[in-house]
């Protein structure tokens, strides 16, 4: 987001003129992340490039900054962000909305120092965080806050390096603990299985919040598209939610089409990533509240990494039957 902190107010403005303008739209674009979360949407970019060209077409990118500027720019009419990057272009005026949660949580402490058994451990450690002012960061410091340690004062926490760096450091001996995400932590316990995860991010979530699970990636879509063709976006939320199913029960042949559709990964990575990567989809207004509960984190340590304010109801799409 800092990349274009200077043009934002800009592009925005651009974005309002072209959704308030513009004629109904006869194809659609939907951009897929290239990378592990990518391949939650394979079958969909598969299936409706096949069935419905004329409705729908699809744009791999590198990253979710991209995906920003291309919503920003109208470039994209629907895209996978995370929620609280989605929650602050909201916040800022952009017409988008949340139709549906399609990764939740997936994050593991690992370590090779056996003196850690338990969050209230780490008092005096060194932790390497992947995404620091993302959500692995912000739910780690929230759980160890829950527990009485404050990041800097009672754990050391570094930023430095990105997850495949984490990833090789931990399975090399060079890093003695991390917070890590799927599927990189399956990564580094694959090459090194004296790893060891002492608790459990998840639970420990669950445990302070009431919540089963924390969302990482919410699939969004331009107002402009919403109004004018809401048959498009039944269609695409089904779509979705087949496509999940159809990689979560074939990892192998979803990565077999993952590596033909170029979304970044190798099939034999794909086929192991799928298994550790928690696809799965609720739609935004059932998902509500998991969502509000990590929003909340992201308000209490950094209130502008969500544009200042929780966003409100109409934030979350609402089907037809709801």
């Amino acid at each position: 987001m800092k990349r274009y902190a200077l043009s934002f107010a800009a592009m925005l403005l651009a974005f309002s003129v072209l959704s308030a303008g513009a004629a109904p739209q006869e194809n659609a674009t939907i951009s897929m992340l290239k990378g592990p979360s990518g391949l939650s949407g394979a079958w969909m970019m598969y299936e409706l490039s096949r069935t419905s060209p004329q409705d729908f077409s699809f744009l791999p990118v590198a990253s979710a900054d991209m995906v920003v500027a291309k919503l920003l720019s109208g470039e994209i009419d629907a895209g996978v962000l995370p929620v609280n990057v989605a929650a602050k272009l909201y916040n800022a005026g952009a017409p988008i909305r949340a139709l549906a949660v399609v990764g939740d949580g997936m994050i593991k402490f690992l370590t090779s120092d056996a003196s850690i058994q338990s969050i209230e451990s780490l008092r005096g450690k060194t932790v390497y965080i992947a995404g620091q002012k993302a959500t692995p960061d912000y739910v780690f410091q929230f759980l160890c806050a829950q527990k009485g340690l404050i990041s800097g004062k009672d754990y050391t926490a570094v930023y430095n390096l990105s997850y495949p760096e984490i990833a090789a450091g931990l399975a090399a001996g060079k890093i003695a603990s991390a917070v890590l995400p799927e599927p990189f932590s399956a990564q580094a316990l694959l090459k090194n299985p004296s790893l060891r995860a002492p608790f459990d991010i998840t639970q420990a979530w669950r445990a302070s919040t009431g919540q089963v699970n924390f969302p990482m990636s919410l699939f969004v879509a331009r107002d402009e598209l919403i109004q004018s063709s809401p048959g498009k976006i039944t269609i695409l939320m089904d779509s979705y939610r087949a496509s999940i199913q159809k990689a979560v029960n074939d990892p192998a042949g979803t990565g077999m089409l993952a590596e033909k559709l170029d979304l970044g990964v190798s099939a034999q990575a794909a086929a192991l990533s799928i298994p550790v990567s928690n696809f799965v989809f609720q739609d935004a207004q059932s998902a509500r509240s998991s969502i509000e509960a990590l929003l909340k984190v992201f308000m209490r340590f950094d209130p502008v990494s969500i544009g200042g304010v929780m966003p409100d109801q109409a934030f979350y799409y609402a089907t037809r039957n709801q």
